[in-house]
């Protein structure tokens, strides 16, 4: 059995157990708000606060000068989640694992210095930048590499995961399902039009990685 497919054992697992999906799971919220922060930036509006909660719940503020530009900035969270998924694969199946370490420590450090400030989120970037920083000074190359395993099959997982919840709460409650519900008031096409193509998108990720990179 190829490694990574035990890797991704182990995130479905970890997405099973609260307590050890606040820890691990979190990244995947760091990712999704990112995706609407950086949404934000690139239409030319402004980001206020990003929250992360030990639920794996997450809130990004953020303004934009149009609906246009909001429906963008809305859409952007699940699809950034299943692109960053996506090349987190692809890099791992080329061999640059060390690029993804950086990359998720440069996505942490930017969040802890310039968004997050609720407690559970600063507490959560602190222990993650300050371990990965202990693995770069003790020249850990191997726990690098898991961790990186780690934090790209648990991304993969809850984008599915995630989507698939706010899937069925745009089917079931339409005005409690997120970004599906945000999608709605800002374009009225239905909550779970945007829930399924939250879900949609994420399967088809997975299948090109399963395909193509495992």
């Amino acid at each position: 059995m190829n490694e990574m497919y035990i890797y991704l054992i182990v995130a479905i697992l970890i997405s099973l157990v609260p307590v050890i999906r606040s820890m691990f799971g979190t990244i995947h919220t760091l990712v999704h708000e990112s995706g609407h922060a950086l949404a934000a930036l690139i239409t030319s509006g402004k980001v206020y606060a990003i929250s992360l909660y030990k639920t794996t719940d997450g809130l990004a503020i953020t303004s934009s000068k149009s609906k246009v530009r909001s429906i963008f900035v809305s859409y952007a969270g699940y699809t950034f989640a299943t692109i960053v998924a996506y090349f987190s694969f692809y890099f791992i199946s080329t061999g640059e694992t060390l690029f993804l370490f950086y990359f998720f420590l440069g996505l942490a450090t930017v969040n802890l210095l310039l968004w997050v400030r609720n407690v559970f989120g600063v507490f959560w970037l602190l222990l993650y930048v300050g371990g990965c920083g202990l693995l770069i000074h003790f020249q850990f190359s191997a726990m690098k590499q898991v961790l990186v395993y780690i934090l790209a099959s648990v991304i993969l997982v809850q984008s599915v995961f995630a989507s698939w919840t706010v899937f069925l709460l745009s089917m079931k409650s339409s005005g409690n399902a997120g970004d599906a519900t945000g999608l709605q008031k800002l374009t009225h096409i239905p909550a779970f039009i945007w829930g399924f193509l939250f879900f949609a998108q994420s399967l088809w990720g997975t299948y090109y990685i399963l395909r193509y990179f495992i």
